[in-house]
């Protein structure tokens, strides 16, 4: 039982030291974001060796007018990706020129339990433009 602890500690630790980056705080993203909107996966697709396309409906819009309904994420371990579901809900930043990611360095999130803060601040974001 002590082995399979250890294991599971040494897995998780290394995989959590492959990424290093500093994420913008909310009000930075939200500035530097064309649209900024809240959208579930409805479904998804693979698109390449490791890429996922999702497809999302929107619920909520905060900013800007988006040019798709798309997310990209990845299905690789040892990068900065984060992984996206069907049937989980999304805030997703984006700008005009490129299709948003899901990564672990951007403001892009799953949004659970918790994260009503979140949405809350994104609301005032939007409402003080």
């Amino acid at each position: 039982m002590k082995q399979l602890f250890l294991f599971l500690v040494f897995i998780f630790s290394s995989s959590s030291f492959a990424c290093s980056c500093i994420k913008a705080s909310i009000e930075d993203a939200f500035k530097n974001a064309d649209y900024v909107y809240i959208g579930q996966i409805e479904s998804a697709k693979r698109t390449g060796l490791t890429e996922v396309t999702n497809y999302l409906s929107i619920t909520k819009g905060f900013k800007g007018a988006r040019e798709t309904d798309v997310l990209i994420s990845e299905i690789s371990e040892g990068t900065c990706a984060s992984i996206a579901a069907v049937g989980y809900t999304y805030v997703v930043f984006g700008k005009n020129d490129a299709l948003p990611k899901l990564h672990a360095c951007s403001q892009t999130q799953m949004l659970f339990g918790g994260k009503q803060e979140l949405v809350d601040k994104l609301s005032s974001l939007a409402t003080n433009k």
